[in-house]
């Protein structure tokens, strides 16, 4: 197994299909599920001084949406997209994609919603130092999240989506 210290974001867009999968479901994916699971002890540290429900329900769906995501893509669109790859094909629908970038950006939301709440508190309580490690931690999620997706989409799902069986809004 990779470490995440040896997994550069940059370097993912020069693997192949398969290897990228790979590298994800098996590597990055993993060290991704780690970093919601600090940012549940962070919150359960601030548990004790602080009103902070909102917050785990947040961290519970940040977490929900990940691990749908990290399925979706797993168990269907890495599969499909692997299979077009094969039969040199772009897909017939975008709803494999769609799927999964609905996921997405529903973390994204939820990490924002999440920061809000964060830097309410740092405002009122700026000695509580878990709530900085918080903060970083789901800054941190948030900017991989997006340069992975950017990554995913621009070097890998680009190629085999085809709109045309997309229909108009």
């Amino acid at each position: 197994m990779v470490n995440y210290s040896d997994i550069h974001l940059s370097d993912l867009k020069n693997l192949s299909l398969k290897s990228f999968t790979e590298v994800l479901i098996n590597d990055f994916y993993p060290f991704l599920f780690s970093e919601l699971n600090n940012a549940e002890k962070s919150t359960s540290y601030l548990k004790s001084e602080f009103d902070i429900g909102i917050i785990e329900s947040i961290n519970q769906k940040i977490y929900n949406d990940f691990d749908e995501m990290f399925r979706k893509e797993k168990l269907v669109l890495f599969p499909f997209i692997l299979k077009l790859e094969s039969e040199n094909k772009k897909s017939e629908t975008c709803s494999p994609f769609k799927n999964t970038k609905a996921h997405f950006t529903s973390i994204i939301k939820n990490i924002e919603d999440a920061l809000k709440l964060c830097n309410e508190i740092k405002k009122r309580e700026n000695k509580a130092i878990a709530i900085f490690a918080l903060l970083e931690t789901y800054e941190h999620f948030k900017g991989t999240m997006i340069e992975l997706q950017n990554i995913k989409d621009r070097n890998f799902y680009l190629q085999f989506k085809s709109c045309s069986g997309c229909q108009k809004i």
